[in-house]
């Protein structure tokens, strides 16, 4: 599927184009964070004679990896973005809303765009929803590890005599 609009062959007014994103979507981009998802996208443009008006509004799901026990899960995601292209003659970001595109583009790839808003819809912080008991869904055996780490952090935490005297200097 390509993820190009003919902005040229446009008439001026409201348009609107879906875009499924799916595993293969994220081939080209190896870096990514997300490599599997089930994404609709909604692209709501309105051409202008002065440019075109963008509505990016993306929702679906995520395979993203647990921060906290590293299992994969899948979560649910929503994002809505505006984008405004104008032709002009210095391609390039204007704004984190506007875009100058080369006055003879008659296509307007929205592939890196989509790409963008999936993963900023995706939280710094990704850990595995809660059950209907309000408990982790985290893997347990992954969590006890990390609980018995935790337990052995604080046992080698205790102070060196020496430097207690040190410290009492200091607060001083």
């Amino acid at each position: 599927m390509d993820y190009i609009i003919p902005i040229n062959d446009l008439k001026e007014g409201k348009h609107r184009y879906e875009f499924d994103v799916a595993d293969k979507f994220f081939e080209p981009f190896p870096e990514s964070e997300v490599k599997k998802c089930s994404i609709h996208v909604v692209v709501d443009l309105t051409k202008r004679s002065t440019g075109v008006d963008t509505v990016f509004s993306l929702k679906g799901k995520a395979t993203v990896v647990c921060d906290r026990c590293l299992d994969e899960f899948e979560m649910p995601l929503e994002h809505t973005a505006h984008l405004t292209f104008v032709q002009g003659d210095e391609p390039g970001e204007v704004s984190d809303e506007m875009v100058v595109i080369p006055r003879n583009d008659t296509h307007l790839d929205v592939r890196q765009y989509i790409y963008e808003f999936i993963n900023l819809a995706v939280p710094c912080q990704k850990y595995h929803p809660e059950d209907e008991n309000g408990n982790s869904a985290c893997d347990p055996e992954m969590i006890e590890r990390l609980n018995k780490i935790k337990v052995n952090q604080a046992d080698s935490q205790a102070t060196d005599p020496r430097w207690d005297k040190l410290k009492d200097l200091i607060n001083n």
